[in-house]
């Protein structure tokens, strides 16, 4: 079988509930998915020559979100992913970065119809795979440990 590699950003936002803007046990983190064709995903892409994984998550993620780099905060957070589709074993490497202002506009690509921001409480609400959900409480946990 031929593994496929390709890279993403997990990118998240926090609803802090008091005038602080401080993390706490209520606060709402959620990550943010884009639709393609009939499902929500997190967003990735192929390496292209001369690029590292993370050079290429930042490249995917403004392609395919308009978040350039001075958007996100990038944290020291790396998971890898590794399933297979169609007699292909794929691995994808996600990294975590944190939205620096909730209210930035998203700009989807061709490739997407719509976006949605999604707590790691409601993957069964969109039907999202268990790796995905695992990946969204891995990621919220770190977020919580480090208070950001």
């Amino acid at each position: 079988m031929k593994k496929n590699k390709t890279f993403g950003i997990l990118i998240y936002r926090v609803e802090y509930n008091n005038s602080k803007n401080v993390l706490n046990n209520k606060s709402k983190i959620e990550f943010l998915f884009l639709k393609a064709s009939y499902e929500f995903l997190f967003y990735k892409g192929l390496h292209e020559e001369n690029e590292n994984g993370l050079e290429t998550a930042m490249r995917e993620t403004f392609e395919e979100t308009g978040l350039n780099k001075d958007k996100y905060k990038l944290l020291n957070f790396e998971k890898t992913l590794i399933y297979n589709v169609k007699d292909k074993t794929k691995e994808t490497t996600y990294y975590l970065a944190g939205l620096l202002n909730n209210d930035e506009n998203i700009k989807l690509s061709d490739e997407h119809t719509d976006f949605k921001w999604i707590h790691s409480n409601e993957s069964d609400v969109y039907s999202l795979p268990d790796s995905f959900a695992e990946l969204m409480k891995s990621a919220e946990e770190f977020i919580r440990k480090i208070g950001k």
